[in-house]
């Protein structure tokens, strides 16, 4: 079941493991400073309209989340999964592409999902998500200066 929701407290214990994943694909100097601005980032998903918290559930437990906002890297408007997790428990077996297919449905118009180069499994995960969903009319675009590559459609 995917599931809207309007508070941080259903993922704030899952998005921990996802801080633990993703500690490994960034320089941290204070590891403890990092997390903690992390979880003030997800706050803000509580509190601002223009950030949205969707929650994979099973049997009424949290699996995974994405989060979407509009702070884009490469478009000029529209919508960016900006943070994405499957428990590793429940990977590869579809339930990640059912959450971001379901997340890209609820909103049409323009995407964009933009992963770090270093991240290579959630590079080949996005590229396969959205060539499927948008039957390959996509842009993948690169940002040097943010490591960063992007998935760019439109789906009105």
């Amino acid at each position: 079941m995917i599931v809207r929701t309007d508070t941080m407290a259903e993922i704030e214990p899952i998005f921990s493991l996802y801080l633990d994943i993703m500690c490994r694909f960034y320089k941290i100097v204070d590891l403890y400073s990092w997390r903690e601005k992390a979880l003030e980032n997800l706050r803000k998903y509580a509190r601002q309209e223009d950030r949205l918290i969707y929650v994979l559930k099973e049997s009424n437990a949290v699996t995974g989340f994405a989060l979407v906002n509009q702070h884009l890297r490469f478009n000029r408007d529209g919508l960016a999964i900006a943070e994405f997790y499957i428990h590793k428990d429940h990977g590869r077996k579809g339930f990640g592409r059912q959450l971001a297919e379901t997340v890209f449905s609820l909103s049409p118009g323009n995407w964009e999902v933009a992963v770090t180069v270093k991240n290579k499994d959630a590079m080949a995960f996005w590229k396969q998500v959205v060539s499927s969903y948008t039957s390959g009319d996509f842009v993948e675009k690169k940002k040097a200066s943010s490591d960063a590559h992007g998935y760019l459609f439109n789906n009105k």
